[in-house]
């Protein structure tokens, strides 16, 4: 930028340099093999600094292995794990300034809060006064200031991961590693803890790495998912780019739920469309334009409509005529009211099923006639 100094003929000129972001963490080709079986495979992605980031997938597809390996817990069979810009692949846990909360809390039974929380510290090379006043800060952030002499038995299971996230909070790690610390709690207690950890981790800054196979909590808390599936990344983006551009079948299928139908693109009409058998989609503008011998499309619950079919003067029930694209007719199937929303499900006359997340305790009843609409430009074709 180039300007001038009030009263003088002299150009000032500003350079105004980006801004460096730091990368926390990277992992380049982690690989872990148990004999024949491949747990993990050539998985690679970095965490920049402040960031949320979680790791999510199904039981079993290698989630937790990939955070060990992270941690020190487990070799990897081949590939790197660097920390601040250092290779730390070889060195053990303990050297390694890395965080951990559990499922389990791993708290130790026989002592106090405060007597937990001090212990890492102590490991971390605090002294006597230095860690007094680090416990006392951590007691207070977590809202457990007058639970400080308390056993970990006395605790309800809330407040026990707030102990287990102080403990591995207090020696100022430069990463928090996460493995699936809500579960096991009831549904109330969970969505209040996410939140908490959610205020906790912008208030602290903190990079954090979370291990969950719980799509809610991946969506809501990251501010990017890495999904995983048989030890291999499927996608690594940002949670709306996640659920609204999947860049495959099984992202579609894991993260939320969806109306789904498959079937070859054709372009022989005004729009291009899916055949799928009985049922023709109409497409987005911007779809493939080229005919593919098959594709699989999803629409999301929230962009499904389900309107009642209306009566005739003679009291019979209309037959429910789609006149318009990606309209079709169908039966109620299932109402789920959720309190403060409705799943419905309905079954097209072409056979599929249609999901439709509506208003709380909507007017449809099982076996209700309806019709099924949504946009074409809510159609997610891959």
């Amino acid at each position: 930028m180039v300007g001038a100094l009030p009263g003088s003929t002299a150009e000032l000129t500003i350079i105004i340099l980006p801004i460096q972001i730091l990368t926390m963490l990277e992992v380049n080709g982690l690989t872990k093999y148990y004999g024949d079986l491949c747990a993990v495979n050539d998985v690679g992605f970095r965490i920049d600094e402040g960031e949320f980031v979680t790791l999510l997938g199904p039981s079993g597809c290698g989630k937790t292995t990939l955070l060990h390996m992270i941690a020190g817990l487990r070799e990897p069979t081949e590939g790197e794990v660097t920390l601040r810009s250092e290779n730390v692949t070889n060195l053990p846990p303990e050297e390694r300034n890395i965080g951990m909360a559990f499922q389990s809390t791993a708290l130790f039974p026989h002592m106090t809060v405060r007597e937990n929380i001090a212990y890492g510290l102590r490991m971390h090379g605090y002294d006597e006064e230095e860690r007094h006043a680090r416990v006392q800060e951590f007691l207070e952030l977590v809202d457990l200031p007058n639970h400080d002499d308390h056993r970990p038995g006395e605790l309800s299971g809330g407040q026990q991961q707030r102990v287990s996230l102080a403990r591995a909070l207090a020696y100022e790690p430069d990463i928090l590693l996460l493995d699936e610390p809500l579960t096991g709690l009831d549904r109330v207690l969970r969505e209040e803890m996410r939140q908490w950890l959610m205020t906790l981790q912008r208030e602290l800054g903190v990079t954090s790495l979370y291990v969950t196979h719980d799509q809610e909590d991946a969506l809501s808390m990251s501010d990017k998912v890495v999904v995983l599936d048989d030890g291999e990344i499927q996608q690594v983006d940002h949670p709306q780019a996640i659920y609204e551009q999947p860049v495959n079948d099984f992202v579609a299928e894991f993260v939320g739920k969806s109306m789904q139908f498959s079937g070859p693109i054709r372009n022989d009409g005004p729009r291009p469309f899916v055949d799928a058998g009985d049922t023709c989609v109409v497409l987005p503008n911007d779809s493939v334009s080229s005919d593919r011998e098959e594709v699989s499309l999803y629409v999301r619950p929230e962009d499904v409509n389900i309107e009642a079919a209306q009566a005739t003067a003679d009291g019979g029930a209309t037959t429910v005529a789609a006149t318009e694209e990606n309209a079709f007719p169908g039966t109620i199937e299932k109402v789920s009211n959720l309190g403060n929303r409705a799943e419905v499900t309905a079954t097209l006359e072409s056979g599929e099923t249609a999901l439709a997340s509506t208003n709380r305790f909507p007017h449809l009843e099982v076996g209700d006639e309806v019709l099924v609409t949504f946009d074409s430009e809510s159609v997610i074709v891959l």
